[in-house]
């Protein structure tokens, strides 16, 4: 007599260990999906940019796309982790990942603890500028820039000239300032494929550029630039349409800019070290906010075009937040702090050690002690990193008081 090889159903329930099994199991199955799924997006992306004609920039594009793909499929170990920088002099958000400078190079994260690349550029003075997908470095000291994906570099170029300034767009097109041997200087812009666009040679009336900012959809670009009349430090705000070429003075005033850009794809904030002005992009000032004496320690603008300022009276702290249109929202005396991050509705203040949260109405929502001393903030949708030393940690927000 032939057993049933087919077993009966059991009316016991499956053990814990079995269930997790199970479920484990089926995420395996669920992530071999996406990756197929992301797999045959990126291969389909890549035939419609060539099969359309936008060969130039179809290999760059594609390598942002694979970056976004990979970041998000294959996710780190989480925090905390040392990232290799222990003298933080910059930190500059990207898609899904940020980027760190270093005085030795710089280091590019995922938000999930993942290691995605590490430039040791050997640069006297590096310095860099950050897009969504890409950032540029470049030597202060020097006539060299590099243009890196998150994963790996794009493109390394040799100027004529030393560089002063670079910018980059949320689409990768770059725009650099060099020394020029005819004139004040120059103003170089580059599309995405790194081929030249633009280029200004800008006399002493024109002034140097020392703040510029690409428009929300990178077809236009601001730039502050300094120059000297009267013994008075004055600044030209410059709007140039890059299909066009043509700079357009949208005001010269006095004061030195300390922050630039766009709040809405016809706004641009420029903070000076005495007041926050915010222009019309067709000309015009639409509202202003005058420091009245105070200095100027640090500035915040979120993604929303929200600001905070943290000002300062002799040994008095002062933060400040303000709307995308500059009413004031608080004002007030603070305790000693050394930066200021504005995120949404709140801001944060990052003091010796220890980190401050409080509402955009001035309310303290929590306060946390810290071993080290902090260093940036990054605030995104789902976590605080906290920067420290050659450390990023997930900073843990306290539980509420009843």
């Amino acid at each position: 007599m032939r057993k049933n090889r087919n077993r009966p159903e059991s009316d016991e329930p499956l053990s814990e260990g079995r269930v997790e099994y199970l479920e484990a199991a089926r995420q395996r199955v669920r992530n071999r999906r996406i990756r197929r799924t992301a797999v045959l997006l990126v291969l389909l992306t890549a035939v419609v940019l060539f099969a359309t004609g936008i060969a130039g920039s179809s290999v760059a594009a594609l390598k942002d796309l694979t970056d976004t793909a990979r970041i998000a499929l294959l996710p780190g170990s989480g925090w905390p982790q040392q990232t290799g920088v222990a003298e933080l002099e910059q930190m500059d958000p990207l898609t899904g990942s940020f980027v760190e400078l270093g005085d030795e190079g710089c280091v590019v994260w995922s938000c999930t603890g993942k290691k995605l690349n590490s430039i040791q550029s050997g640069y006297a003075r590096p310095a860099l500028a950050a897009g969504k997908t890409r950032f540029v470095l470049y030597n202060r000291s020097g006539n060299e820039l590099r243009v890196e994906s998150r994963t790996q570099n794009l493109y390394t170029k040799q100027l004529e000239n030393s560089i002063f300034l670079c910018a980059m767009s949320d689409n990768g097109t770059l725009a650099v300032v060099t020394e020029d041997q005819t004139s004040m200087a120059k103003l170089l812009v580059y599309s995405p494929s790194m081929e030249q666009q633009l280029s200004w040679s800008m006399t002493s009336n024109d002034g140097t550029p020392l703040r510029m900012a690409f428009s929300p959809d990178s077809r236009k670009l601001a730039a502050a630039a300094v120059t000297v009349s009267g013994g008075q430090v004055m600044t030209n705000l410059y709007l140039i349409n890059l299909a066009s070429g043509d700079p357009v003075s949208l005001v010269n005033q006095g004061g030195v800019p300390q922050w630039l850009g766009w709040t809405s794809a016809s706004t641009i904030l420029a903070v000076y070290d005495t007041r926050a002005v915010l222009y019309n992009a067709g000309g015009g000032e639409r509202a202003v906010y005058d420091f009245a004496g105070t200095e100027l320690k640090d500035v915040s603008v979120d993604a929303a075009g929200n600001v905070a300022l943290l000002l300062a009276s002799g040994q008095v702290s002062q933060a400040v937040t303000l709307d995308k249109n500059l009413n004031v929202q608080f004002s007030a005396a603070v305790s000693a702090a050394n930066s200021i991050v504005r995120a949404g509705n709140l801001f944060y203040l990052l003091a010796d050690n220890a980190v401050e949260c409080f509402d955009a109405s001035g309310t303290q929502q929590w306060s946390q002690n810290l071993d080290t001393s902090p260093q940036a903030l990054l605030a995104n949708s789902k976590d605080l990193l906290l920067f420290s030393g050659n450390t990023v940690q997930k900073l843990e927000i306290p539980a509420q008081e009843s």
